[in-house]
């Protein structure tokens, strides 16, 4: 019998310790019972990504839902949340945070990740460019008003003009029903999701793309989809002035709305930085001559991006440590980059950019989980592949606040250098065993890159930044 119920199990009434008790049991009875546990906040964000897929699998699961500040920091004390934030899953025993992870876990223990590692890495590219749309499209409420005009008209343009053609084009160059492999994966319950968004925000958008059209009819009508799409599902609806309100109390934000003939959407004026990306992140270019197509017949994975660390520093490490010898076709001319995109080289025409093993791969992720895989640096099994990816997210979160300083307006710079360093020294630092430092160092691939004179990158200074601009015609 649980707390707060009676001898028949009924409900009684309870105190507030009481009812924190009751919610604490019925969170565990439901681990207990093999439904996945899901700790968010009452709304999309980044766990509605992660309904869908759970949906679409035909997995029932259970919802804790933040409520307050002090459940966030209970989460936190108990030392549940690895890099202090959610989303955070309970999942076959293990206590799973950052969305990729999640993602990468519950599609390969419910068999939509494909069947090897060349299908996985096409569903990893693919998903990238659809996180990436419903980023931009999701980040829509924290844009400052004065910004919401131009960001709505960035919005649109790259939806129509960038993502949407991508995958229209796959899908006309195999004629399948499925995105990848001819069969239900991942990235297709992905797509229907970022395309029910689109069509929000604005529906015109969808209507030059017959493929994607029909594709959402097609994966609308899965039976286990069909009935995530019902009325009462766990299916979140889009943000609302009572959502808003709710966010404002739990994270202590102001709030504003947006009004004007282009969309209803909120505006959250939110005391924390800004999510600035770098440059290369954007502006990325290419140039293929006849040395890469010899280095990419001889074997060897060629890279292709500027003279830089960036995104593709990551990349060089993980060659390196596997060891692995690469080409690097470094940024020269903002003509290489328009010749690539019209040769139909770049997915999302942008770079990073790698072919290895026949394929012309981009997205950071999906290229990093396949050089893992290919050189066994990927886990044993689902379980150790979560954990990895993970680890793996939160150290790219910490990396991501590094590089952006670079970025950072003059009159901001001190706020966000305090800001990385509280962030670094008391919340991603503490989550990793120190003592690793040392040992991978050592490692002889690894020690070999960090000598002078290998392909590692040196850190960006005034000269690389001041390049970069006049390089991607930038202010």
């Amino acid at each position: 019998m649980l707390p707060g119920q009676g001898p028949g199990g009924e409900v009684q009434h309870v105190d507030g310790e009481e009812q924190a008790q009751l919610k604490k049991c019925k969170t565990t009875a439901a681990a207990m019972a093999g439904k996945p546990v899901l700790h968010y906040w009452d709304a999309r964000g980044r766990m509605e990504c992660i309904r869908w897929l759970l949906a679409a699998a035909g997995v029932e699961f259970e919802e804790k839902f933040i409520e307050t500040p002090e459940d966030m920091e209970k989460l936190i004390k108990d030392g549940r949340l690895m890099f202090q934030q959610v989303p955070m899953v309970e999942i076959d025993g293990m206590t799973l945070v950052q969305t990729r992870a999640i993602l990468n876990y519950i599609a390969t223990k419910y068999d939509l990740y494909g069947k090897d590692a060349k299908e996985r890495a096409l569903i990893d590219m693919y998903t990238e460019g659809i996180l990436d749309l419903s980023e931009m499209i999701s980040q829509l409420i924290i844009c400052p008003t004065d910004q919401m005009e131009a960001k709505i008209s960035l919005v649109k343009d790259k939806t129509k003009n960038r993502y949407l053609p991508a995958y229209e084009k796959v899908l006309k160059s195999h004629g399948q029903d499925y995105l990848v492999g001819n069969r239900l994966t991942r990235v297709d319950i992905h797509l229907l999701e970022v395309l029910l968004y689109v069509e929000e925000f604005d529906s015109s958008l969808l209507a030059p793309f017959p493929l994607l059209k029909a594709l959402k009819s097609r994966i609308s009508s899965l039976p286990n989809v069909k009935k995530f799409l019902q009325p009462g599902s766990q299916r979140k609806p889009p943000l609302d002035e009572k959502k808003i309100e709710a966010a404002r109390k739990l994270y202590n934000v102001n709030v504003t709305k947006l009004k004007g003939p282009e969309c209803s959407v909120f505006v959250l004026k939110v005391k924390a930085y800004d999510q600035l990306r770098p440059v290369w992140y954007n502006c990325r270019l290419v140039v293929i001559d006849s040395k890469t197509t010899a280095a990419t017949m001889a074997g060897k994975p060629v890279l292709h991006y500027w003279d830089h660390r960036g995104r593709m520093e990551c990349i060089r490490w993980l060659l390196a440590a596997a060891g692995v010898e690469f080409e690097e076709k470094f940024i020269e001319t903002p003509a290489d980059m328009e010749k690539l995109i019209k040769d139909g080289r770049l997915m999302f025409q942008q770079v990073p950019m790698v072919e290895i093993d026949g394929m012309t791969l981009v997205q950071t992720r999906a290229i990093l989980n396949y050089i893992a895989t290919k050189y066994d640096l990927y886990g044993k099994d689902a379980k150790e592949r979560a954990l990895i990816d993970m680890y793996t997210e939160g150290i790219v979160d910490l990396i991501e606040m590094i590089m952006q300083l670079v970025l950072c307006p003059p009159d901001q710079k001190e706020a966000k250098i305090s800001l990385v360093k509280d962030k670094t020294k008391n919340r991603y630092l503490p989550a990793y065993e120190q003592a690793l430092k040392s040992r991978i160092s050592s490692l002889p691939n690894v020690k070999k890159f960090l000598q002078p004179g290998s392909q590692r990158k040196p850190p960006t200074d005034v000269k690389k930044i001041e390049a970069a601009r006049k390089l991607f015609n930038l202010k």
